[in-house]
């Protein structure tokens, strides 16, 4: 494509905004100018494009009709303020924050699934990536769904402290030196110890014990899919691990189908790694690809017509970051 365009990265300077310039880099994205944004910066804080430091701007200072297109990566406070203001102005937002799952007029995309419904982003000017959960949950399931149907899926989210953004990684980091070196964890912002432990619960606790992460697995399968058939028992647990996410999942289908035929139909998805004998792991596998890796294919022999697998993911790369920029792809190549 000869056009060039201006993008704004809102969040740059956090995980899944440096994952972005990264990708967009590598991807050989059409850039005439990228404007790294965020709140509360610092004189001195740049990002790297190319090789070259960019100073990273205020979002209240920014002249969003400057840009073309902005990926929205930093808080669903950060959005709710800034996106409307970008999009009002004619910039194609890409938002990956929670802030807009709610609005029907808002499509909510993972492209190899329903790339689509970008075709609907001027409703608002504003499109919406779901949940790195969603995006690994979803790009494994939907073959099965795809070919035989899903009445039910039992989930079992293992979040790495990324998903809390740098406030996860550095609690944890700091945590483990604390520990190692014989000192007890003061001040900690989790509900209990972060380093060698797993909590129980990710995100606000709801009226009905659930949290708001695993309801919007459920919200966000039915806006991707158009289908709110598909029952979904989601639980998230956070573990002590930096990156990657892992997905321990057991699918009730319509119909019976055999490991091997799934296994052929994964074969067939350009972004999953299917692994055989081996059994893929956050750091081992999913660091730094591009795909959701998949191990543990296996009969469910308590139901007639259950599977079970462990999937991983990079969930800052692939599922987040990744995912979002696929999203530009299709909308400039396609819907622009």
């Amino acid at each position: 494509m000869s056009e060039l365009f201006n993008i704004g990265v809102v969040g740059a300077n956090g995980a899944v905004g440096k994952a972005i310039i990264e990708i967009l880099e590598e991807r050989d994205f059409p850039i005439e100018r990228l404007t790294a944004i965020d709140v509360d910066v610092s004189d001195d804080a740049t990002a790297l494009f190319k090789s070259k430091s960019v100073a990273i701007k205020e979002a209240k200072d920014v002249d969003w009709t400057s840009l073309h297109l902005a990926f929205f990566c930093h808080s669903d406070e950060v959005s709710l303020k800034f996106a409307p203001l970008a999009a009002d102005a004619g910039v194609a937002v890409i938002d990956s924050t929670n802030a807009f799952n709610q609005r029907p007029d808002i499509p909510m995309v993972i492209p190899h699934i329903n790339g689509n419904a970008i075709g609907d982003f001027r409703n608002a000017n504003i499109i919406a990536s779901p949940a790195a959960s969603v995006v690994q949950l979803w790009t494994v399931l939907k073959p099965i769904y795809d070919n035989v149907g899903i009445s039910r899926v039992n989930l079992m989210s293992h979040h790495s402290v990324s998903s809390a953004g740098d406030l996860g990684i550095k609690e944890l980091a700091r945590q483990c030196g604390l520990l190692l070196n014989g000192m007890g964890v003061e001040d900690n912002p989790f509900s209990s110890q972060l380093a060698f432990n797993m909590l129980p619960i990710v995100g606000v606790e709801l009226e009905n014990g659930s949290t708001d992460i695993e309801e919007a697995v459920s919200s966000q399968t039915n806006k991707l899919l158009g289908d709110d058939s598909v029952m979904i028992n989601s639980t998230a647990v956070m573990t002590p691990v930096f990156y990657g996410m892992g997905q321990s999942v057991n699918v009730e289908m319509s119909q019976p189908t055999d490991a091997d035929q799934i296994r052929q139909w994964f074969d067939e998805v350009e972004q999953i790694e299917i692994d055989g004998a081996h059994t893929p792991t956050q750091i081992d596998d999913a660091s730094g690809t591009d795909f959701v890796h998949v191990g543990r294919l296996r009969t469910d022999n308590s139901h007639p017509n259950g599977i079970n697998f462990w999937s991983v993911s990079d969930n800052i790369r692939t599922s987040s970051a990744l995912n979002s920029v696929k999203i530009a792809e299709t909308l400039i190549r396609d819907f622009y």
